[in-house]
């Protein structure tokens, strides 16, 4: 689910992401507030661009008990219902996933797909840093949550918010569960305007694109593509002596 882009009486821009599996969920909230660029006055003119502010993130269950790692110790989640404080070893994310994706964007609307095989460039769950610079990433073990999101949004490209989360690993009841949010968001668009002026006016943020993926492990990656994650390559070259 995605909730947003919405603005906030700060100026701030705030999307809500969460995902939902069993009697547990995982929200996460992402602010971005208004940014110029060094040298420039704040409030002189209109703001480059929108910088990350704050990220708030809530694992929430419907139990008698809030969720803790003291309460999941003494009553164990059943079968089927996430357990939100268990430990995720990074090598859990690289796996062979397959599954269903749902997708939705202004043009083709809503579609559905089927997941046999994942390419290397839509597994950006198993690039944990993101693709750029730009990307501000929290991996969270305890419990298998990956964020990812723009540093700072700007009218030049789209910006992606993405959430992804492991509910469930690999067990004697099934195999390991993935589920993943993206969602594309455009900001500070300019307002066309019918009559001259000179204020500066500008869009609301607009989400350009959604996808949903609910997948499950269908085994491990073999040694060559794994070896062709330009994750794990930069991973073992530093730590080559």
């Amino acid at each position: 689910m995605v909730n947003g882009p919405s603005l906030l009486r700060s100026g701030a821009m705030a999307t809500e992401l969460a995902l939902s599996h069993g009697d547990g969920r995982i929200r996460v909230i992402l602010q971005h507030a208004p940014v110029w660029e060094k040298g420039v006055e704040p409030g002189s003119g209109p703001p480059q661009g929108l910088k990350l502010l704050r990220a708030m993130i809530s694992k929430e269950a419907l139990r008698p008990t809030p969720p803790t790692p003291q309460s999941e110790a003494t009553n164990p989640p059943s079968g089927g219902n996430p357990s939100l404080y268990r430990g995720t070893p990074p090598f859990q994310w690289r796996k062979r996933w397959t599954g269903t994706s749902w997708t939705w964007g202004p043009q083709n609307g809503n579609r559905g797909w089927q997941l046999d095989e994942m390419e290397e460039a839509d597994a950006w769950h198993g690039r944990p840093t993101g693709d750029g610079p730009n990307v501000w990433n929290l991996l969270l073990a305890r419990g298998g949550i990956l964020i990812q999101c723009p540093r700072v949004v700007t009218n030049d490209e789209v910006g992606l918010f993405r959430l992804a989360w492991i509910p469930e690993g690999d067990s004697d009841e099934g195999p390991a569960k993935l589920l993943r949010i993206e969602a594309g968001v455009s900001v500070l668009q300019p307002m066309e305007e019918t009559v001259p002026s000179e204020n500066v006016r500008f869009l609301p943020p607009m989400l350009t694109s959604l996808r949903c993926d609910v997948l499950e492990s269908a085994g491990d990656l073999d040694s060559s593509e794994d070896e062709e994650s330009s994750g794990i390559k930069a991973i073992r070259d530093a730590m080559r002596p």
